[in-house]
C-alpha cells in the first residue's frame, strides 16, 4: 500500500482510477484514506497531492479515531461535553454495586463493577447528558422565551440520532438532550432556532429574519455546528 510520511507518523493510502475522472480527490473513511483519480495522473503526482493534504488528512483520521472510541468506552476514551472532549477513566470495583458517572472538570470517572457492559456505561453517560440539559437548557429558554415573546407549550429533552431540536405544530418544543456535547454558543442557537418556529412554521426568509434579529452571526454558528457534527 502506497504511503507518505507525515511528521513523525505514516499515512498509507489506496488509489482508485476512474477513466472520466477530471480531478483528484481524497476520501478519509473508517476503513482509511482513498485517492480517486484518473488513469493519466503519476504516482508521484498523487504522493504530491497527498503530501500538501497531510494536515487535512491527519485532522479527520483524528477525528474519526475519537468517534469510534467514543462508541467503545474504555478507560482513555474521550467524550464531549460543552464543546470540549475529556479523558474518562473508569474504576473498577470488585463489589457489586450500581455504576456512577461523575465530572470532575478535567476528566469523566465511572465507578462500576468489573465487567461492566458498553450499553450500562452509554446509559450512565446518556443520564448525564439529560440531566445537564434540564439544568443548562430550561433557564436559556426562558430567557429566550422572554426576549423573543415567544412561549412554548411544552418543552421537553430526548435522545435523537438526526435533529438537535424541534418544535411541532402545536408549539411543543424537544431538544435532543445530546446538545451537552456542543459549545455554548451553539446550544443558544438551537434554542432560539426552535422558538423561531414557534412563529414561523418553515425555513422561510422570516423565519430566518427572526433567527437573525436575536443571533446576528447565525450564519456562523451554523457552519461551527455542521464542523461539530462531523466528528459527533
Amino acid at each position: 500500500m502506497p504511503s507518505v510520511a507525515y511528521g513523525t507518523r505514516t499515512i498509507e493510502f489506496e488509489v482508485l482510477r476512474k477513466p472520466r475522472m477530471k480531478n483528484t480527490y481524497i476520501q478519509v473513511t473508517a476503513d482509511g484514506v482513498l485517492v480517486k483519480t484518473n488513469k493519466r495522473t503519476s504516482m508521484r503526482e498523487i504522493d504530491g497531492f497527498v503530501v500538501k493534504k497531510s494536515a487535512w488528512i491527519a485532522k479527520h483520521l483524528e477525528n474519526l479515531k475519537a468517534k469510534k472510541i467514543e462508541k467503545n468506552i474504555v478507560t482513555g476514551s474521550r467524550i464531549y461535553y460543552m464543546g470540549k472532549s475529556y479523558y474518562v477513566e473508569i474504576v473498577t470495583q470488585s463489589e457489586a454495586i450500581s455504576p456512577t458517572l461523575t465530572f470532575s472538570h478535567s476528566k469523566f470517572i465511572i465507578n462500576a463493577q468489573k465487567g461492566v457492559g458498553q450499553e450500562e456505561l452509554a446509559w450512565l453517560i446518556d443520564r448525564f447528558y439529560k440531566q445537564k440539559a434540564i439544568e443548562k437548557i430550561t433557564p436559556l429558554v426562558e430567557k429566550w422565551s422572554k426576549e423573543m415573546r415567544l412561549t412554548p407549550a411544552y418543552v421537553g429533552y430526548r435522545k435523537a440520532k438526526t435533529r438537535w431540536g424541534s418544535c411541532s405544530s402545536r408549539d411543543r418544543i424537544s431538544f435532543n438532550y445530546h446538545l451537552m456535547k456542543l459549545p455554548m454558543s451553539l446550544i443558544e442557537y438551537v434554542v432560539v432556532h426552535e422558538l423561531a418556529h414557534i412563529e414561523q412554521k418553515n425555513h422561510s426568509k422570516n423565519f430566518w429574519s427572526l433567527v437573525g434579529v436575536h443571533i446576528k452571526d447565525y450564519t456562523n454558528r451554523i457552519v461551527k455546528l455542521r464542523g461539530f457534527e462531523k466528528l459527533l
